[in-house]
């Protein structure tokens, strides 16, 4: 058996977590995180104006029995391409953000929230919603007041 002073000498005690997260210094976890985020957030908004196109389409105008010289004649539906045309760029964007984000260190609470939001965007609800309740809830202990700064994220849009 050893004893502690042999122990100490094999075993070094560190924290399980690798950064001070009360130091106040920037974070490049939480800045690479916003912007991901922010695309994010536009993707969506984009998303739900070419849904709400789509569906007035098929409403008033038959979307999906119009050849596409038919639905060129439509004004309404020359946004279409073009929404779908940047969602693409975007999800592209995210899709290479994303792996600076995975090899980025969290240095600050923010940055740990930040890592966690966009966790949290990825598992939407209706896919695993247990990992979505469980990443919402260890977001919301390590900062209580998420559910009302990041309302959108945290509760999507359905």
């Amino acid at each position: 058996m050893l004893s502690k002073l042999q122990f100490r000498s094999i075993a070094k005690h560190t924290s399980p977590v690798r950064s001070d997260f009360s130091k106040s210094h920037p974070d490049l976890a939480a800045k690479v995180c916003a912007e991901w985020l922010d695309r994010h957030s536009d993707q969506r908004k984009l998303a739900e104006r070419w849904q709400k196109l789509e569906s007035f389409l098929m409403r008033e105008h038959n979307l999906f029995q119009l050849s596409k010289q038919e639905l060129a004649d439509y004004v309404e539906a020359a946004p279409l391409d073009v929404i779908s045309d940047r969602l693409d760029e975007l999800y592209e964007l995210n899709r290479k953000l994303l792996g600076r984000i995975s090899k980025s260190d969290a240095t600050t609470t923010h940055g740990l929230s930040s890592k966690l939001l966009v966790a949290l965007a990825l598992v939407h609800p209706d896919e695993n919603k247990e990992v979505h309740l469980l990443i919402r809830s260890i977001l919301c202990d390590i900062e209580p007041d998420a559910p009302t700064i990041y309302a959108g994220i945290l509760n999507p849009p359905k």
